[in-house]
């Protein structure tokens, strides 16, 4: 399988899940956190779907909206992806095909062979984002790993990366080599780690980027 771990920016695209249940509940829950746009169609939809509208903050172009009804395909038109999580295995089959025919984006739950993309298990701290898969074959195995990744990283990681993202543009625009910005990037980021995160922009700013970037200096020079 030639599958690739590609990393898209899915912020107010239009995702389409068909089902109400848990299983639909659980794509819902992981997909609201990258702010697309999402659409739930099943005959019922369950509470602890519905409860996901909690999920939602101001200032993001998530939206999750419910069409409690028996799905058509039209409704697939304009989508950008789209989840079969039903337990009527025709109906995902339907789905499947009209998508691959279409190019759309499908994930059929518990159904490998007619899948076009794998929903990894996922472990999210800030802007940091790893996606774990077993190409279908196991999500028991990737569950297991992912709270193995899950333990293992270090506290204050998220924060520490959307320090550094901010502070990576004024670096990048010092006049010095790439291999010193480079340097001096990996110095804020291991300061940053040794803080736990716990450092403000403007220590950096006065601080670190002023004697780490001289030191860089002095050591290219």
């Amino acid at each position: 399988m030639g599958y690739f771990p590609f990393f898209m920016d899915i912020a107010g695209k239009k995702g389409v899940i068909v089902g109400g249940g848990k299983v639909a509940a659980r794509k819902v829950e992981k997909l609201l956190l990258f702010e697309p746009k999402l659409t739930v169609i099943a005959p019922q939809i369950e509470e602890c779907i519905r409860t996901q509208e909690k999920l939602l903050q101001k200032d993001t172009a998530a939206a999750l909206c419910f069409m409690e009804r028996e799905f058509r395909m039209e409704d697939l038109a304009r989508a950008d992806f789209v989840i079969a999580a039903t337990d009527d295995e025709m109906l995902n089959g339907r789905i499947s095909d009209y998508c691959k025919a279409k190019q759309i984006p499908v994930n059929v739950v518990d159904d490998r062979e007619k899948c076009s993309f794998f929903f990894p298990a996922l472990v999210k701290e800030g802007a940091l984002t790893i996606g774990i898969s077993t190409e279908g074959k196991s999500p028991v195995a990737a569950s297991w790993v992912r709270k193995e990744i899950s333990h293992t990283l270090p506290s204050g990681i998220g924060d520490v990366i959307d320090l550094i993202g901010q502070i990576r543009p004024r670096v990048m625009e010092l006049d010095v080599s790439e291999s010193t910005r480079k340097d001096l990037l990996e110095q804020i980021f291991l300061y940053c780690m040794e803080k736990d995160g716990e450092v403000t922009l403007e220590e950096l700013m006065d601080e670190i980027l002023l004697n780490i970037g001289r030191t860089c200096l002095s050591k290219k020079n």
